[in-house]
Formats: structure tokens, C-alpha cells, sequence
């Protein structure tokens, strides 16, 4: 009978457990859905002063600093590593490092940035964007959100807290800034965990009638979002045809988390250790006319499955920027930093519009 006693009583502890733990998991899946980022298909944002109009030559960057967390020494656990965030004296170095970078691109006309935390555990909390406004006080600078969340993995050291979208740094006012979420996404319950992806417009006037249309995009990552990529192709081509049709110029930037249609590894440099992401963007992504513009010597993007080996350390060309036919391309540089402070390496292009 003791025996029988004892063993009710621990039936009884581990079945209240048992309750407690779901319990604990039903409250905090309602809690994340009641709470969960739903921003608007489309998003104005603040404009201060009057638009002003572009000159024909202009200069654009696109850089995504990746939280400032993903130097050379990290690798991350999403995608094979067994790192969270960088310890706070090597986050320092590296957002020190991204603020550097930042300086040489100064003269830019246009600076796309993608991974900006604002309030993150990965990056100790700070608010990139706002260093990133105070140092480029002569500018515009644009902010739209695309990760608002409470990341639980992994569960023995939770991501946490995540608030992060793109930038935008322009010297010339716009007519227009918008935030313009991408239709397509995750299902419940990972829509709860993953970024609500969208592009940034911002629309400048010309002297000739006619508005530059610039976009910085952020497009879905993971083998498992291949679905999900191509709907965001669709809706950004649909976009970028229109605005043409109207004589407008339009010119996308940004990380596409893919190869463009025609990459070619082989004419990387040997430094490097190249991959080739499968599939590419659609060779029909581009109508006729449209090009592509990046530097063919340099990959963008390496593997944060483990810290980066020069020539061991997987990399590929997923930063470029996409033209239209009334954009003449005369440069594009990548800018080797040897993916010091960040898994990403700048595209720069110099353009002009023609007349």
C-alpha cells in the first residue's frame, strides 16, 4: 500500500507538471498572436522639408551590417553554428567598426542598410539606427520595420527581444517615402518568429518631369522560403514595370538572399571559397532592357555556419543593385572588408539618368 501511496503522489506531481508546462506554452503562443507585428500593406513615413531634385550622376551603397553581431569570429545557430550574440566587448568592436565603414560612404547620394536593430538582445540593446541618424545629421534617413518579436530559440539561451528593419540615408529630400510590405509570408505559428519582410520607396523628384524611384529590399532567407521568395520577386517586379511605364527611373538595391540570374562564380577571385545559391533569381525577373549591376570579383555573403576562414568559409553574391533601361551603369565595386564586422561585404555603383 506504501509503495502504491508513493507512486500516486509522483503520478500526481509529474501530471501537474505536465499541466503547468502546457499551460505555460498555450499562454505564450496567445500571448505572441495577440501581440504579433501586422503593420499595414502600405506605411507613410515622415518627411521633413520640401523634396528637392536629384542631379544626373549619383552614387549608391548598399550594406547590410547584420546587427553589428556577425563579424568574422561568430557563427550564428540558425544556420549551423552554435552562437547567439557576440559577447559585449566584441559587439562594440564590431558596431564600432560598421560606423567606420559607414564614414567612407559618406558622399554617397544614397546609403541602403539592412539589419538595423533598434532594440534587440542580439546587439546589446542599442539603437543602431539612431548612432546611424546622429552621424549622418545632413541627410534623410528613412526607418521601416521588418522584425518586431520575442525569438524563444534556441531554449537554453532564447534570442529574445528583436525589433530591426532597414534604412535608407539620402541627401536629397524626397517627394515620398513609403514602407510597403511584402504579401506573402510564414503561416502560423512561425509567422509569430520570422521577419515581416517589406521594401522602403522613396521617390525623387528629377529636373525633367520625371521621379527616380529607389528601393531597398530585404527578401526572404532560408531554403524552406522559396515559395515565399518568389511571390516578393513578383510583387517587386510588378512595382518596378509600372513605374517605368510611367518614364519614371527605377533603380532596387538591397540583400535578394539570392543569386542573380546570371552570376557566375567562376570569375570570383581565388581568395574565396564560392557557392552558387540554387535557384537564382528567374531568368525572366528582369525585363528586357533592365540589368543588374554588382562586382564580379567580389562575393557579398559568407556562411555563418562557422567563423570566417578565408578560403575554407563559404561565400556568395546575394547584394546588387537592379537598373532600368533609363539607368546607365558606369561602376560597381564591392568593398572587401574581409567580412571583419559583418557576414555581409558594400556594393557601391556609381549611375547615371538618362535624358
Amino acid at each position: 500500500m506504501l509503495k502504491t501511496s508513493v507512486a500516486g503522489k509522483i503520478l500526481k506531481m509529474v501530471l501537474r507538471v505536465i499541466i503547468l508546462l502546457i499551460a505555460g506554452l498555450l499562454s505564450f503562443f496567445i500571448w505572441q498572436t495577440i501581440t504579433e507585428f501586422d503593420p499595414d500593406p502600405a506605411s507613410e513615413l515622415e518627411i521633413i522639408g520640401n523634396a528637392t531634385e536629384l542631379k544626373d550622376t549619383l552614387t549608391l551603397t548598399t550594406y547590410n551590417i547584420g546587427y553589428c553581431g556577425l563579424g568574422a569570429e561568430m557563427d550564428f545557430f540558425y544556420e549551423g553554428g552554435t552562437m547567439v550574440r557576440p559577447e559585449k566587448e566584441l559587439y562594440d568592436r564590431y558596431l564600432g567598426e560598421v560606423m567606420q565603414r559607414l564614414d567612407n560612404f559618406s558622399g554617397s547620394d544614397f546609403i541602403l542598410l539592412q539589419e538595423v536593430d533598434t532594440m534587440a538582445k542580439r546587439s546589446w540593446y542599442a539603437n543602431q539606427f539612431r548612432l546611424i541618424r546622429n552621424k549622418f545629421t545632413g541627410h534623410q534617413t528613412f526607418f521601416a520595420m521588418n522584425y518586431k518579436a520575442w525569438v524563444p530559440m534556441p531554449v537554453m539561451q532564447p534570442m529574445g527581444k528583436v525589433r530591426a528593419g532597414i534604412v535608407t540615408i539620402g541627401k536629397a529630400i524626397p517627394a515620398d517615402a513609403v514602407r510597403y510590405a511584402f504579401n506573402s509570408g510564414y503561416s502560423w505559428p512561425m509567422s509569430l518568429f520570422m521577419l515581416k519582410r517589406c521594401y522602403l520607396l522613396t521617390r525623387y523628384n528629377t529636373g525633367n518631369g520625371k521621379q527616380l524611384v529607389l528601393v531597398n529590399t530585404h527578401n526572404s532567407a532560408f531554403g524552406d522560403a522559396a515559395e515565399i521568395r518568389g511571390k516578393e520577386l513578383s510583387q517587386l517586379k510588378e512595382m518596378m514595370t509600372t513605374e517605368y511605364a510611367k518614364g519614371n527611373y527605377v533603380i532596387i538595391g538591397g540583400d535578394w538572399n539570392q543569386n542573380p540570374a546570371i552570376f557566375d562564380s567562376t570569375a570570383v577571385q581565388d581568395n574565396y571559397l564560392v557557392k552558387s545559391i540554387r535557384p537564382p533569381v528567374p531568368a525572366d525577373f528582369l525585363p528586357e532592357g533592365w540589368q543588374y549591376a554588382w562586382d564580379p570579383l567580389h562575393p557579398t555573403n559568407r556562411d555563418v555556419d562557422i567563423p570566417y576562414q578565408e578560403g575554407r568559409t563559404k561565400t556568395t553574391l546575394i547584394d546588387f543593385f537592379v537598373l532600368s533601361p533609363n539607368v546607365g551603369l558606369v561602376s560597381a565595386t564591392t568593398t572587401p572588408t574581409g567580412f571583419k564586422e559583418s557576414d555581409h561585404q558594400p556594393v557601391s555603383v556609381k549611375v547615371f539618368l538618362k535624358k
